[in-house]
């Protein structure tokens, strides 16, 4: 019953993400980007989504710099924030899942193309333009959480990277043992 009603909520939101929407999901991120890089959260409440997008790539770019990151610190709390996602929306099929990451990361400004579980590829990425090939490796530790949180386990791993001078970015995820 919820996964139907979250499958309905999805469809909807992928016709079209309301602006409060967008500006929640960007808050709850920069929340774990704060928290895992051990840093006073900043406040995105009432910036318009895109401005808050800014301040959020702006701000965990900034902590990369000035801070040493752990990547398991960030992983961990990725997974627990993917699981909890996984949790409230019911979402256990495939390809439900897929449609969920391929919107969530929309909202950010990250198309991605191909299959979960399987090959990804990613022709475009808003942070691509404030990460370093270093920061972009880091913070895909977060991406790797948060899938593999919804997923219920998994492993992400990037093969190019756009960072890296790249056309794109290309990556896999799995489960231990599936082959891809």
């Amino acid at each position: 019953m919820r996964a139907a009603l979250s499958r309905r909520i999805l469809a909807l939101l992928e016709r079209h993400t309301p602006e409060w929407v967008r500006r929640l999901e960007i808050r709850i991120l920069m929340n774990l980007a704060a928290e895992s890089f051990r840093r006073p959260r900043q406040s995105v409440a009432g910036l318009p989504a895109d401005e808050a997008l800014r301040t959020y790539a702006a701000f965990t770019a900034a902590s990369m710099a000035e801070t040493e990151a752990d990547p398991r610190r960030l992983y961990d709390r990725a997974f627990r924030l993917g699981r909890r996602l996984r949790r409230l929306t019911g979402l256990k099929d495939p390809a439900d899942l897929q449609r969920l990451v391929f919107w969530l990361y929309r909202n950010l400004g990250i198309t991605l193309q191909g299959c979960l579980p399987g090959k990804i590829t990613v022709p475009a990425c808003y942070f691509s333009g404030f990460y370093s090939p270093a920061q972009c490796a880091l913070m895909s530790h977060v991406d790797a959480g948060i899938i593999s949180g919804l997923f219920g386990g998994g492993t992400l791993r990037f093969t190019e990277r756009l960072t890296e001078g790249r056309g794109r970015c290309r990556a896999c995820f799995g489960k231990e043992g599936e082959s891809l």
